[in-house]
């Protein structure tokens, strides 16, 4: 096989968002520090880090690293998923929380903990590309 005819790497891609509002950085960087050794553990490559810091951190929007992550996620050739180290690091608000994340599910992506929980929903992705296929031969 030549290098033109290599197969693109398909592996997920782990978009790390966190929020941080304070300018002492050691609880950011072992929870960014986390979500790297979680996304090498699962095999996933690591897109890069997002960070909202000071005043965007304190409140649900503006949210100008969320909103450039998502951005990037919907460029991504690969599936892609933002890595949080907790839910509370997307917000501590649940229905702030779920409208940020829609953002990210209108990129094609989805949410994950460093605690494996996640926003996906099988059911829901199933039923996506089912839609998706229809009209197809």
């Amino acid at each position: 096989m030549s290098e033109r005819d290599e197969v693109p790497d398909t592996r997920t891609l782990a978009f790390i968002y966190d929020r941080h509002a304070t300018t002492a950085t050691a609880a950011l960087d072992e929870r960014t520090d986390r979500c790297r050794r979680y996304a090498a553990a699962k095999g996933w490559t690591v897109a890069g880090t997002w960070v909202d810091r000071g005043d965007h951190a304190l409140t649900d929007a503006p949210r100008p690293q969320w909103a450039a992550l998502a951005l990037a996620m919907r460029q991504a050739a690969a599936p892609a998923v933002c890595l949080v180290d907790s839910w509370e690091r997307i917000s501590r608000d649940p229905e702030r929380r779920a409208v940020l994340c829609r953002a990210v599910r209108q990129a094609r992506g989805y949410c994950a903990t460093t605690a494996g929980e996640m926003d996906r929903d099988p059911d829901r992705d199933i039923a996506a590309a089912v839609v998706a296929l229809r009209g197809r031969p």
